[in-house]
Protein backbone atom coordinates (compact mmCIF):
# COMPACT_ATOMS: atom_id res chain seq x y z
CA UNK A 1 0.00 0.00 0.00
CA UNK A 2 1.47 3.30 -0.89
CA UNK A 3 2.13 5.50 1.33
CA UNK A 4 -0.85 7.85 2.66
CA UNK A 5 -0.55 11.52 2.35
CA UNK A 6 1.06 13.22 5.66
CA UNK A 7 -2.75 15.47 5.77
CA UNK A 8 -5.77 13.23 4.84
CA UNK A 9 -7.83 16.16 5.51
CA UNK A 10 -6.23 18.33 2.51
CA UNK A 11 -7.67 15.63 0.17
CA UNK A 12 -10.85 15.10 1.26
CA UNK A 13 -12.29 19.01 0.68
CA UNK A 14 -14.79 19.84 -2.10
CA UNK A 15 -12.98 21.04 -5.08
CA UNK A 16 -14.31 24.59 -5.28
CA UNK A 17 -12.34 26.48 -8.16
CA UNK A 18 -13.12 23.52 -10.70
CA UNK A 19 -16.71 23.69 -9.90
CA UNK A 20 -16.19 27.53 -10.26
CA UNK A 21 -14.74 26.85 -13.66
CA UNK A 22 -16.72 24.28 -14.88
CA UNK A 23 -19.76 26.30 -14.02
CA UNK A 24 -18.40 29.82 -15.73
CA UNK A 25 -17.91 27.84 -18.85
CA UNK A 26 -21.00 26.22 -19.01
CA UNK A 27 -22.42 29.78 -18.41
CA UNK A 28 -20.37 31.33 -21.47
CA UNK A 29 -21.30 28.64 -23.80
CA UNK A 30 -25.11 28.86 -23.19
CA UNK A 31 -24.62 32.66 -23.98
CA UNK A 32 -25.22 34.17 -27.04
CA UNK A 33 -21.66 35.86 -27.48
CA UNK A 34 -19.03 36.09 -29.75
CA UNK A 35 -17.51 32.10 -31.05
CA UNK A 36 -14.15 33.18 -29.92
CA UNK A 37 -15.81 33.63 -26.14
CA UNK A 38 -17.79 30.58 -26.42
CA UNK A 39 -14.25 28.85 -27.50
CA UNK A 40 -12.67 30.10 -24.34
CA UNK A 41 -15.76 28.74 -22.30
CA UNK A 42 -15.61 25.56 -23.60
CA UNK A 43 -12.30 25.47 -22.53
CA UNK A 44 -12.66 26.80 -19.35
CA UNK A 45 -15.74 24.19 -18.71
CA UNK A 46 -13.15 21.40 -20.21
CA UNK A 47 -10.73 22.27 -17.26
CA UNK A 48 -13.09 22.58 -14.61
CA UNK A 49 -14.62 18.85 -15.02
CA UNK A 50 -11.27 17.25 -15.86
CA UNK A 51 -9.84 18.83 -12.17
CA UNK A 52 -13.45 17.73 -10.80
CA UNK A 53 -12.54 14.33 -12.32
CA UNK A 54 -9.19 14.20 -10.99
CA UNK A 55 -10.33 15.49 -7.68
CA UNK A 56 -12.77 12.45 -7.52
CA UNK A 57 -10.42 10.22 -8.25
CA UNK A 58 -7.96 11.19 -5.17
CA UNK A 59 -10.96 10.90 -2.91
CA UNK A 60 -11.69 7.66 -4.41
CA UNK A 61 -7.87 6.77 -3.55
CA UNK A 62 -7.84 8.27 0.01
CA UNK A 63 -11.02 6.18 0.98
CA UNK A 64 -9.26 3.18 -0.90
CA UNK A 65 -6.51 4.09 2.06
CA UNK A 66 -8.04 4.34 5.07
CA UNK A 67 -10.41 1.58 4.34
CA UNK A 68 -7.18 -0.64 3.85
CA UNK A 69 -5.96 0.53 7.53
CA UNK A 70 -9.48 -0.33 8.90
CA UNK A 71 -9.29 -3.56 10.93
CA UNK A 72 -12.92 -4.72 10.68
CA UNK A 73 -13.98 -7.28 7.93
CA UNK A 74 -17.35 -5.38 6.80
CA UNK A 75 -16.18 -1.98 5.10
CA UNK A 76 -19.48 -0.97 3.68
CA UNK A 77 -21.83 2.09 4.27
CA UNK A 78 -22.80 0.66 7.65
CA UNK A 79 -19.08 1.34 8.82
CA UNK A 80 -19.64 5.04 8.46
CA UNK A 81 -23.18 4.46 9.84
CA UNK A 82 -22.10 3.39 13.07
CA UNK A 83 -18.38 5.27 13.46
CA UNK A 84 -20.17 7.57 15.33
CA UNK A 85 -21.46 5.38 18.04
CA UNK A 86 -17.88 3.48 18.06
CA UNK A 87 -16.06 6.79 18.43
CA UNK A 88 -18.15 7.47 21.70
CA UNK A 89 -17.68 4.05 22.48
CA UNK A 90 -13.93 4.10 22.51
CA UNK A 91 -14.05 7.70 24.32
CA UNK A 92 -16.00 6.39 26.88
CA UNK A 93 -13.31 3.39 27.23
CA UNK A 94 -10.28 5.93 27.54
CA UNK A 95 -12.16 7.65 30.38
CA UNK A 96 -12.73 4.20 32.10
CA UNK A 97 -8.57 3.21 31.30
CA UNK A 98 -7.36 6.29 32.45
CA UNK A 99 -9.66 6.71 35.84
CA UNK A 100 -8.26 2.65 36.72
CA UNK A 101 -4.63 3.79 36.16
CA UNK A 102 -5.20 7.09 37.86
CA UNK A 103 -6.68 4.41 40.99
CA UNK A 104 -4.19 1.91 40.62
CA UNK A 105 -0.93 4.62 40.29
CA UNK A 106 -2.61 5.94 43.91
CA UNK A 107 -2.78 2.17 45.30
CA UNK A 108 0.92 2.08 43.98
CA UNK A 109 2.13 5.47 45.88
CA UNK A 110 0.17 4.68 48.93
CA UNK A 111 2.11 1.02 49.41
CA UNK A 112 5.39 2.68 48.78
CA UNK A 113 4.85 5.31 51.26
CA UNK A 114 3.09 2.75 54.31
CA UNK A 115 6.37 0.06 53.08
CA UNK A 116 8.53 -0.03 56.31
CA UNK A 117 10.95 -0.97 53.93
CA UNK A 118 13.09 1.58 51.73
CA UNK A 119 12.47 1.37 47.70
CA UNK A 120 14.70 2.87 45.28
CA UNK A 121 14.49 2.27 41.66
CA UNK A 122 17.38 3.14 39.91
CA UNK A 123 16.90 3.70 35.71
CA UNK A 124 19.23 2.46 32.70
CA UNK A 125 21.23 5.91 33.05
CA UNK A 126 22.29 5.15 36.81
CA UNK A 127 19.57 7.61 37.72
CA UNK A 128 17.00 7.41 40.57
CA UNK A 129 13.51 7.08 38.84
CA UNK A 130 12.08 6.31 41.98
CA UNK A 131 11.42 6.01 45.97
CA UNK A 132 9.51 6.45 48.94
CA UNK A 133 9.69 8.25 51.79
CA UNK A 134 10.96 5.20 54.33
CA UNK A 135 14.33 5.19 51.87
CA UNK A 136 14.72 9.29 52.57
CA UNK A 137 14.23 8.41 56.44
CA UNK A 138 17.21 4.84 56.29
CA UNK A 139 19.32 6.78 54.22
CA UNK A 140 19.12 9.95 56.41
CA UNK A 141 20.02 13.72 55.57
CA UNK A 142 23.39 13.04 53.83
CA UNK A 143 21.92 10.88 50.88
CA UNK A 144 20.25 13.38 48.28
CA UNK A 145 17.22 11.73 47.09
CA UNK A 146 15.44 12.94 44.54
CA UNK A 147 14.35 11.48 40.82
CA UNK A 148 17.08 12.55 38.18
CA UNK A 149 19.57 12.22 40.17
CA UNK A 150 22.50 10.32 40.28
CA UNK A 151 22.66 6.62 42.38
CA UNK A 152 25.88 8.20 43.66
CA UNK A 153 23.94 11.00 45.37
CA UNK A 154 22.51 8.18 47.64
CA UNK A 155 24.90 5.65 47.67
CA UNK A 156 28.25 7.09 47.86
CA UNK A 157 30.29 4.62 49.60
CA UNK A 158 32.69 2.32 47.70
CA UNK A 159 31.16 -1.04 48.69
CA UNK A 160 27.67 0.16 47.80
CA UNK A 161 29.39 1.24 44.37
CA UNK A 162 30.85 -1.72 44.01
CA UNK A 163 27.85 -3.75 44.48
CA UNK A 164 25.41 -1.41 42.47
CA UNK A 165 27.63 -2.05 39.32
CA UNK A 166 27.69 -6.01 39.73
CA UNK A 167 23.91 -4.99 40.16
CA UNK A 168 23.52 -3.25 36.78
CA UNK A 169 26.36 -6.42 35.07
CA UNK A 170 22.80 -8.90 36.21
CA UNK A 171 23.88 -10.14 39.47
CA UNK A 172 22.01 -9.82 43.01
CA UNK A 173 23.93 -8.56 45.66
CA UNK A 174 23.09 -7.90 49.31
CA UNK A 175 25.11 -6.01 51.92
CA UNK A 176 25.35 -4.04 55.56
CA UNK A 177 26.26 -0.69 55.02
CA UNK A 178 26.54 1.32 58.32
CA UNK A 179 25.61 4.56 58.76
CA UNK A 180 25.70 6.30 62.26
CA UNK A 181 23.28 5.49 64.36
CA UNK A 182 22.05 2.77 61.72
CA UNK A 183 22.94 -0.14 60.61
CA UNK A 184 21.28 -0.94 57.08
CA UNK A 185 21.18 -4.15 55.06
CA UNK A 186 20.48 -3.47 51.28
CA UNK A 187 20.04 -5.89 48.77
CA UNK A 188 20.00 -4.76 44.68
CA UNK A 189 18.02 -6.92 42.33
CA UNK A 190 18.66 -6.20 38.74
CA UNK A 191 15.67 -6.98 36.34
CA UNK A 192 15.41 -6.04 32.56
CA UNK A 193 14.72 -2.40 31.84
CA UNK A 194 10.75 -2.10 30.43
CA UNK A 195 10.87 -1.16 26.82
CA UNK A 196 14.90 -1.23 26.27
CA UNK A 197 17.98 -3.01 26.44
CA UNK A 198 19.45 -2.74 29.09
CA UNK A 199 19.60 -3.37 32.89
CA UNK A 200 17.03 -1.41 35.89
CA UNK A 201 17.81 -1.96 39.70
CA UNK A 202 15.38 -2.21 42.58
CA UNK A 203 17.56 -1.55 45.86
CA UNK A 204 15.62 -2.64 49.20
CA UNK A 205 16.79 -0.81 52.58
CA UNK A 206 15.70 -1.98 55.95
CA UNK A 207 17.29 -0.77 58.92
CA UNK A 208 18.26 -3.68 61.12
CA UNK A 209 20.16 -1.53 63.88
CA UNK A 210 17.46 -2.95 66.66
CA UNK A 211 17.93 -6.55 65.12
CA UNK A 212 21.97 -6.44 65.16
CA UNK A 213 21.82 -5.13 68.73
CA UNK A 214 19.42 -8.13 70.15
CA UNK A 215 21.56 -9.89 68.35
CA UNK A 216 24.69 -8.59 69.90
CA UNK A 217 22.87 -9.36 73.18
CA UNK A 218 22.19 -13.17 72.63
CA UNK A 219 25.72 -13.68 71.40
CA UNK A 220 26.82 -12.12 74.70
CA UNK A 221 24.82 -13.53 76.64
CA UNK A 222 26.09 -16.70 75.01
CA UNK A 223 29.34 -16.60 75.67
CA UNK A 224 29.23 -15.68 79.22
CA UNK A 225 26.67 -18.43 80.10
CA UNK A 226 28.82 -21.21 78.37
CA UNK A 227 31.94 -19.73 80.05
CA UNK A 228 30.55 -19.30 83.44
CA UNK A 229 28.81 -23.02 83.59
CA UNK A 230 32.10 -24.55 83.03
CA UNK A 231 33.14 -23.99 86.55
CA UNK A 232 30.75 -25.97 88.09
CA UNK A 233 30.87 -28.35 85.72
CA UNK A 234 33.65 -28.76 86.56
CA UNK A 235 33.35 -29.18 90.28
CA UNK A 236 30.72 -31.97 89.70
CA UNK A 237 33.41 -34.29 87.78
CA UNK A 238 35.56 -33.42 90.27
CA UNK A 239 33.45 -34.71 93.17
CA UNK A 240 32.27 -37.78 91.02
CA UNK A 241 35.74 -38.56 90.02
CA UNK A 242 36.71 -38.11 94.05
CA UNK A 243 33.71 -40.39 95.04
CA UNK A 244 34.74 -43.14 92.72
CA UNK A 245 38.68 -42.86 93.90
CA UNK A 246 37.74 -43.02 97.49
CA UNK A 247 35.45 -45.84 97.52
CA UNK A 248 32.66 -44.25 99.23
CA UNK A 249 29.66 -45.23 97.35
CA UNK A 250 28.03 -48.84 96.89
CA UNK A 251 28.67 -50.96 93.96
CA UNK A 252 25.24 -50.40 92.88
CA UNK A 253 25.92 -46.76 92.86
CA UNK A 254 28.80 -46.52 90.82
CA UNK A 255 26.73 -47.09 87.50
CA UNK A 256 24.91 -43.98 88.64
CA UNK A 257 28.09 -42.01 88.96
CA UNK A 258 29.32 -43.32 85.15
CA UNK A 259 25.92 -42.27 83.97
CA UNK A 260 26.96 -38.55 85.71
CA UNK A 261 29.77 -38.51 83.84
CA UNK A 262 28.79 -39.36 80.35
CA UNK A 263 26.19 -36.69 80.84
CA UNK A 264 28.56 -34.14 81.81
CA UNK A 265 31.06 -34.92 78.97
CA UNK A 266 28.34 -34.35 76.49
CA UNK A 267 27.40 -31.34 78.41
CA UNK A 268 30.81 -30.18 77.91
CA UNK A 269 31.30 -31.28 74.63
CA UNK A 270 28.01 -28.46 73.87
CA UNK A 271 29.59 -25.72 76.22
CA UNK A 272 32.51 -26.16 73.82
CA UNK A 273 30.74 -26.11 70.98
CA UNK A 274 28.17 -22.89 72.19
CA UNK A 275 31.80 -20.88 73.05
CA UNK A 276 33.54 -21.66 69.69
CA UNK A 277 30.14 -20.71 67.90
CA UNK A 278 29.91 -17.36 69.47
CA UNK A 279 33.46 -16.45 69.40
CA UNK A 280 32.97 -17.06 65.61
CA UNK A 281 30.19 -14.89 64.95
CA UNK A 282 31.10 -12.63 67.23
CA UNK A 283 34.27 -11.86 65.51
CA UNK A 284 36.45 -12.86 68.28
CA UNK A 285 37.79 -15.70 66.50
CA UNK A 286 41.18 -14.58 64.26
CA UNK A 287 42.03 -16.12 61.42
CA UNK A 288 45.90 -17.17 60.62
CA UNK A 289 46.24 -17.81 57.27
CA UNK A 290 49.69 -18.94 55.73
CA UNK A 291 50.43 -20.79 52.16
CA UNK A 292 49.55 -24.41 52.21
CA UNK A 293 50.00 -26.96 49.02
CA UNK A 294 47.30 -29.28 48.89
CA UNK A 295 49.43 -32.35 49.47
CA UNK A 296 50.88 -32.10 52.57
CA UNK A 297 48.25 -30.58 53.81
CA UNK A 298 45.56 -33.95 53.06
CA UNK A 299 48.28 -36.31 54.56
CA UNK A 300 48.63 -34.22 57.62
CA UNK A 301 44.88 -34.22 58.16
CA UNK A 302 43.92 -38.03 57.28
CA UNK A 303 46.49 -39.17 59.56
CA UNK A 304 44.93 -37.02 62.26
CA UNK A 305 41.53 -38.15 61.43
CA UNK A 306 42.30 -42.17 61.17
CA UNK A 307 41.65 -42.90 64.84
CA UNK A 308 38.28 -41.93 64.61
CA UNK A 309 37.15 -44.27 61.54
CA UNK A 310 39.06 -46.79 63.52
CA UNK A 311 36.23 -45.77 66.72
CA UNK A 312 34.06 -47.22 64.11
CA UNK A 313 35.35 -49.42 61.81
CA UNK A 314 34.97 -46.90 58.64
CA UNK A 315 37.40 -46.71 56.51
CA UNK A 316 38.56 -42.99 55.64
CA UNK A 317 39.71 -42.90 51.99
CA UNK A 318 41.39 -40.05 50.18
CA UNK A 319 40.81 -38.91 46.49
CA UNK A 320 42.91 -36.54 46.03
CA UNK A 321 43.08 -34.92 42.01
CA UNK A 322 46.58 -35.72 40.71
CA UNK A 323 46.45 -31.87 39.55
CA UNK A 324 45.81 -30.59 42.75
CA UNK A 325 48.22 -32.22 44.36
CA UNK A 326 51.35 -29.42 44.15
CA UNK A 327 48.59 -26.31 44.67
CA UNK A 328 49.27 -23.75 46.96
CA UNK A 329 46.73 -22.12 48.16
CA UNK A 330 45.88 -19.58 51.68
CA UNK A 331 44.40 -20.62 54.81
CA UNK A 332 44.60 -20.79 58.23
CA UNK A 333 45.24 -24.61 58.67
CA UNK A 334 43.90 -24.88 61.93
CA UNK A 335 40.88 -23.12 60.99
CA UNK A 336 40.65 -25.80 57.82
CA UNK A 337 41.46 -28.84 59.47
CA UNK A 338 38.41 -28.15 62.06
CA UNK A 339 35.86 -27.37 59.25
CA UNK A 340 36.75 -31.11 57.31
CA UNK A 341 37.10 -32.98 60.96
CA UNK A 342 33.30 -31.84 61.81
CA UNK A 343 32.52 -33.27 58.28
CA UNK A 344 34.36 -36.17 58.75
CA UNK A 345 33.59 -36.63 62.30
CA UNK A 346 29.73 -36.54 61.31
CA UNK A 347 30.26 -38.98 58.57
CA UNK A 348 31.91 -41.64 60.60
CA UNK A 349 29.41 -41.12 63.24
CA UNK A 350 26.23 -41.13 60.92
CA UNK A 351 27.75 -44.09 58.68
CA UNK A 352 27.34 -48.42 59.33
CA UNK A 353 30.32 -49.90 60.59
CA UNK A 354 32.80 -51.49 57.54
CA UNK A 355 31.70 -48.17 55.68
CA UNK A 356 33.62 -46.13 53.75
CA UNK A 357 34.38 -42.02 53.88
CA UNK A 358 35.40 -40.54 50.86
CA UNK A 359 37.93 -37.29 51.71
CA UNK A 360 38.26 -35.65 48.81
CA UNK A 361 39.91 -32.71 47.26
CA UNK A 362 39.47 -31.16 43.41
CA UNK A 363 40.20 -28.14 41.39
CA UNK A 364 37.02 -26.67 40.31
CA UNK A 365 38.39 -23.53 38.25
CA UNK A 366 39.80 -21.24 40.27
CA UNK A 367 37.83 -22.85 43.01
CA UNK A 368 39.48 -25.58 45.28
CA UNK A 369 36.70 -28.08 46.53
CA UNK A 370 37.74 -30.15 49.54
CA UNK A 371 34.48 -32.97 50.11
CA UNK A 372 33.29 -35.50 52.41
CA UNK A 373 31.27 -38.59 51.74
CA UNK A 374 29.68 -40.88 53.73
CA UNK A 375 27.30 -43.69 53.20
CA UNK A 376 24.78 -42.57 55.99
CA UNK A 377 21.20 -42.47 56.16
CA UNK A 378 21.44 -39.32 54.12
CA UNK A 379 19.28 -36.59 54.33
CA UNK A 380 15.70 -35.87 53.59
CA UNK A 381 14.67 -32.57 50.97
CA UNK A 382 12.58 -31.45 53.66
CA UNK A 383 15.76 -31.14 56.09
CA UNK A 384 18.19 -29.92 53.83
CA UNK A 385 17.62 -25.80 53.61
CA UNK A 386 17.91 -26.03 57.84
CA UNK A 387 20.93 -28.53 58.21
CA UNK A 388 23.25 -25.96 58.85
CA UNK A 389 21.05 -24.29 61.33
CA UNK A 390 21.89 -24.33 65.20
CA UNK A 391 20.59 -27.42 67.13
CA UNK A 392 19.04 -28.66 64.19
CA UNK A 393 18.97 -32.39 63.98
CA UNK A 394 17.09 -34.35 61.47
CA UNK A 395 14.75 -36.75 63.16
CA UNK A 396 16.80 -39.99 61.25
CA UNK A 397 19.58 -38.66 63.48
CA UNK A 398 18.00 -38.16 66.83
CA UNK A 399 19.32 -41.10 68.09
CA UNK A 400 23.37 -40.26 68.12
CA UNK A 401 24.79 -38.76 70.66
CA UNK A 402 25.68 -34.83 69.28
CA UNK A 403 24.86 -31.01 70.17
CA UNK A 404 23.44 -30.32 66.71
CA UNK A 405 26.28 -27.18 66.40
CA UNK A 406 29.10 -28.94 64.35
CA UNK A 407 27.31 -28.00 60.99
CA UNK A 408 26.34 -24.76 61.93
CA UNK A 409 30.51 -24.03 63.39
CA UNK A 410 31.37 -25.67 60.14
CA UNK A 411 29.08 -23.07 57.97
CA UNK A 412 30.60 -19.93 60.00
CA UNK A 413 33.93 -21.07 59.35
CA UNK A 414 33.39 -21.33 55.86
CA UNK A 415 31.84 -17.73 55.62
CA UNK A 416 34.46 -16.55 57.77
CA UNK A 417 37.36 -18.58 55.38
CA UNK A 418 35.56 -16.14 52.16
CA UNK A 419 34.38 -19.83 51.03
CA UNK A 420 31.06 -21.34 51.33
CA UNK A 421 29.58 -25.22 52.54
CA UNK A 422 26.62 -26.83 50.35
CA UNK A 423 25.64 -30.42 50.67
CA UNK A 424 23.66 -33.04 48.41
CA UNK A 425 21.81 -35.67 49.84
CA UNK A 426 19.41 -38.22 48.93
CA UNK A 427 17.30 -40.66 51.90
CA UNK A 428 19.61 -43.83 52.16
CA UNK A 429 22.08 -43.10 49.55
CA UNK A 430 24.34 -40.84 52.05
CA UNK A 431 25.25 -37.24 52.02
CA UNK A 432 27.98 -34.87 49.87
CA UNK A 433 29.08 -32.15 52.08
CA UNK A 434 31.76 -29.89 49.95
CA UNK A 435 33.63 -26.64 50.84
CA UNK A 436 34.70 -24.18 48.42
CA UNK A 437 37.54 -22.12 49.03
CA UNK A 438 39.46 -19.73 46.08
CA UNK A 439 42.67 -21.18 45.09
CA UNK A 440 44.84 -18.20 44.34
CA UNK A 441 48.23 -19.18 43.32
CA UNK A 442 50.49 -17.91 46.07
CA UNK A 443 53.86 -19.68 45.13
CA UNK A 444 54.90 -23.10 45.95
CA UNK A 445 54.92 -23.21 49.80
CA UNK A 446 57.00 -25.03 52.94
CA UNK A 447 56.03 -28.69 53.18
CA UNK A 448 55.81 -27.77 57.37
CA UNK A 449 53.25 -24.91 56.47
CA UNK A 450 49.87 -27.08 57.07
CA UNK A 451 48.61 -27.92 60.30
CA UNK A 452 50.29 -29.71 63.21
CA UNK A 453 48.69 -32.62 64.12
CA UNK A 454 46.68 -32.87 67.36
CA UNK A 455 45.73 -29.49 66.76
CA UNK A 456 42.29 -29.22 65.43
CA UNK A 457 39.35 -29.08 68.03
CA UNK A 458 36.91 -30.96 66.51
CA UNK A 459 33.10 -30.36 67.42
CA UNK A 460 30.18 -32.61 66.11
CA UNK A 461 26.47 -32.26 65.65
Amino acid sequence: MPDAHPDLSQRMTLPVLPWALAVAGGAVMASDIEPVLRVAGFLAAAGGGAALALAMRRHRETMARLLAVIPLPGKGEELFRDLPRAWAALEAEKERLATEVEAEDQVRRQILANLRTGIVLLGLDRQIRLFNPKARTILGASSHLGEGESLVSAFREPESLRNLQDAYAGAFREWTLKRNPRTIRLRAVPFPAPAQEGTWVLVTLDDITHFEALETTRQKFISNASHELKTPVTGIRVAVENLQDGGLVLPEGDTSLKIILRSLDRMVMLLDDISELSRIETGALRLEPRPLAVGPFMAEFLESVEPLGRSRNVRIRPEVDPGALDLAFRADPMRLGQLLENLVSNAVKFGPPESEVRVAARLEGDVLAFSVTDQGPGIGSQDLPRIFERFFRAPATRGVPGTGLGLSIVKHLAVLMGGEVDVQSEPGRGATFTFRLPAAETGRPSMHSSAPNNTWTASSS
